[in-house]
């Protein structure tokens, strides 16, 4: 068209010389326009890129190989809500997750297996088959009856949905977006094809679906095939495997061309009547050294690098300062594609020497590819046979490669996720103590958790506050900084002074986990705080005495009017509270749990197995802190006035002629004996002070106590004890 339309307008504007220019332009852009598609073969790039498009090829895959595959059904995004908190004034919060269910094909040959997943570049599946992700998971193999999946089969309907025959593909339901940015991540997958190692008779004969046409002589760990057509699929085998189309008298055939396949001498390629003529030779052609390459560059999959790309090269003896790089879509190991580069690099010089020889009919008997010696010693490849009339011409091709060493090579610092196995999840409640203002006006129930090494990705949780109630999502617990349990007996010590002879000795989760000491300053500031069992304590030193074992001293026990719960025995749970990863129940899920009989369920992400937990009796944070310094005097005539000092639980501090505040609506104190007296007691008091006279002192049994708690708006608080002997 271009050719037509330029020739006429050369000849308006120049003539028959502009018709003449205007016609050999015209030629070079139709040519260019209406040129045919070029054919190529695999990519090394093809792998490694997630694609959905239309008419996308699917490689054939071979051994064990990594690679992106093609996405050929997905759902929309599926959208869950989950409303927490709100109540008594406060808004709730609404979070919204996403998940979504795609099937994606690896292979267009049946593979064995599926090992490992990426997704974004992080491990999604370990090596373990753990997920780190929620979803459900399977697989097809590519078999010729394989069944159709259940969850396509339901949402495009039986009769419309494909069994993919022929084609192996992955099927991910409800995969979690949550980590991936609420978009459906670039994944790849480690799939195993054939046991063991393939080569180029392996992949041929797979390809051509003819056993035993093909031979190969170097072993890959994997090969992606693809390709417009057979031929193009097996190119980059062709010079790296040292094989050749080979004719031979059952058809052509793919072999090897090494001297260990053997080969025969020319000379005895001729008539029996006619002897050597030194004209045989018609043509003798040698290129330049400076034509071939300097450096042979050998890109290929390193599985020491999770599959990543690696390269070794190798310098031609006498090449020019071209480099030629030579990409496989191959698996190779380091060492291996060093010795394969070291041959390439000395087997270029192969082809560089032609030689055009003479023969007769005897000469139909050889086959295409394979190894001749001449009379010199020299050997060459038969590359072409060209008849004409009763004379046979064969081109000949200088065959020199030298022996490939293996020489040890390293595949480079591999840049991976880390592979964990499964870990052991250990999740605690812990009922904490009211901590600062606000007064709480529900329990204060912390969630903790932590996996027995990094792997571990949190769990979620739900509530069940009664037996047969619908469970009440959570969230996430997502791992401790600190979580163990006392690995030794603790005993009860002064919460008024610095603890300087009990340590706790408490053997961490994950032996990763590591403790701090901190000063003095540091720690009345209120640092190291840790829930041992129902106790708060802080800690100003840390020495690790083994592996995940580690001491504390130098203690603050009792912390916040926990010091009721000061003995402990071995195995009670350990969490440092210095850590944002603790899930704190929402006060109105708190609150539904504080009778007693409530669960906590909980599932590790990406697993299934659910868990429960009960919850321990809970409420300390809503109890005012038990009276201190407690005194009875007697009034002189026979009687007692008893005096105490009152504790807030919004306040744990102390503060030198100041009062603290209440915490609670008002004052108020119950006061009772034990054992109970008839006629004496109890008493209502407003103010920390009470006067017991004569006559009910002397009424007093031996051995009798007088008990006191504050009165707080949501409970009381635990007693201070005084003998009244």
């Amino acid at each position: 068209m271009a050719t037509l339309v330029l020739t006429v307008v050369g000849g308006i504007v120049g003539g028959p010389v502009g018709a003449a220019i205007g016609a050999a332009v015209g030629q070079q852009i139709d040519a260019e326009i209406f040129k045919p598609k070029g054919r190529e073969g695999p990519r090394l790039a093809d792998l490694k890129v997630q694609a959905s498009t239309y008419g996308q090829q699917i490689p054939q895959l071979f051994g064990t190989m990594r690679v992106a595959g093609s996405v050929i059904w997905a759902t929309d995004l599926i959208e869950r809500r989950n409303k927490r908190g709100g109540g008594k004034g406060r808004p709730s919060t609404t979070e919204y997750s996403y998940a979504a269910s795609l099937a994606i094909a690896l292979s267009s040959r049946p593979i064995r297996a599926i090992g490992r997943i990426w997704a974004d570049g992080n491990l999604l599946r370990g090596s373990s088959g753990a997920f780190q992700e929620r979803c459900t998971f399977r697989w097809h193999d590519g078999g010729e009856d394989q069944a159709l999946d259940p969850l396509i089969a339901s949402a495009v309907g039986v009769s419309s949905a494909s069994a993919f025959r022929g084609l192996a593909y992955a099927v991910f339901e409800e995969l979690e977006l949550g980590a991936f940015g609420n978009r459906i991540p670039s994944l790849t997958f480690e799939v195993e094809a054939d046991a063991g190692s393939v080569d180029a008779g392996l992949v041929g004969d797979g390809l051509l679906g003819q056993e035993g046409r093909c031979a190969g002589d170097w072993p890959f760990a994997g090969y992606a095939a693809s390709g417009d057509r057979a031929r193009d699929a097996l190119a980059p085998l062709f010079e790296v495997d040292g094989v050749r189309l080979a004719s031979g008298p059952d058809g052509w055939h793919l072999g090897s061309i090494l001297p260990a396949a053997g080969q025969q001498a020319l000379a005895g390629f001729r008539e029996a009547r006619r002897a050597d003529a030194s004209g045989d030779p018609v043509e003798h052609r040698r290129a330049p050294l400076s034509s071939l390459p300097g450096t042979i560059r050998l890109r290929h999959y390193e599985p020491e690098r999770d599959y990543q790309l690696g390269q070794q090269t190798s310098q031609v003896a006498g090449g020019g300062v071209r480099d030629e790089r030579i990409d496989l879509p191959a698996v190779l190991p380091a060492t291996s594609a060093r010795a394969l580069a070291q041959r390439l690099a000395a087997a270029a010089a192969d082809g560089r020497e032609t030689l055009l020889w003479q023969g007769d009919i005897a000469a139909l008997a050889l086959t295409v590819g394979q190894l001749l010696s001449l009379a010199d010693g020299s050997r060459w490849r038969l590359a072409g046979r060209t008849v004409r009339g009763n004379e046979i011409w064969l081109e000949l091709v200088r065959h020199q490669p030298l022996p490939a060493v293996e020489i040890p090579a390293e595949p480079g610092v591999p840049v991976r996720a880390p592979d964990w196995p499964d870990a052991t999840a250990m999740v605690c409640l812990f009922d904490l103590p009211n901590m600062g203002s606000p007064a709480a006006s529900a329990p204060r129930i912390a969630v903790a958790g932590a996996g027995s090494n990094n792997g571990w990705r949190g769990a979620d949780c739900w509530v069940v506050p009664a037996v047969g109630a619908e469970p009440i999502p959570v969230g996430t617990v997502r791992p401790a900084m600190a979580l163990g349990r006392l690995a030794e007996p603790l005993a009860p010590g002064s919460n008024c002074l610095f603890d300087l002879s009990g340590a706790v000795v408490v053997e961490l989760v994950n032996p990763a986990m590591t403790l701090e000491s901190v000063g003095d300053a540091a720690l009345l500031g209120g640092a190291n705080q840790a829930m041992v069992g129902g106790e708060l304590l802080q800690f100003g030193v840390a020495d690790p005495v083994g592996p995940a074992v580690w001491r504390l001293s130098r203690l603050l026990r009792g912390r916040a009017g926990t010091e009721a719960g000061m003995t402990h025995a071995t195995g009670e749970p350990f969490v440092l509270l210095d850590d944002p990863a603790l899930l704190l129940l929402p006060d109105a899920i708190a609150g539904l749990v504080e009778g007693g009989g409530a669960v906590l369920q909980w599932v590790g992400r990406g697993g299934t197995d659910m868990t429960e937990a009960g919850f321990p009796a809970v409420g300390r944070a809503m109890r005012p802190l038990a009276p201190v310094h407690g005194q009875i005097l007697p009034d002189g005539g026979g009687g007692v006035t008893i005096g105490w000092t009152r504790r807030s639980r919004v306040d744990a501090g102390w503060r030198d002629h100041v009062d603290q505040p209440f915490g609670e609506s008002r004052e108020a104190w119950h006061i009772m004996l034990s054992p109970p007296v008839p006629g004496i007691g109890p008493w209502e008091r407003a103010s920390p002070s009470l006067v017991i006279d004569a006559g009910d002192r002397t009424a007093l049994p031996p051995g009798c106590v007088i008990e006191i708690r504050q009165a707080g708006d949501l409970a009381p608080s635990l007693p201070l004890v005084l003998p009244l002997e």
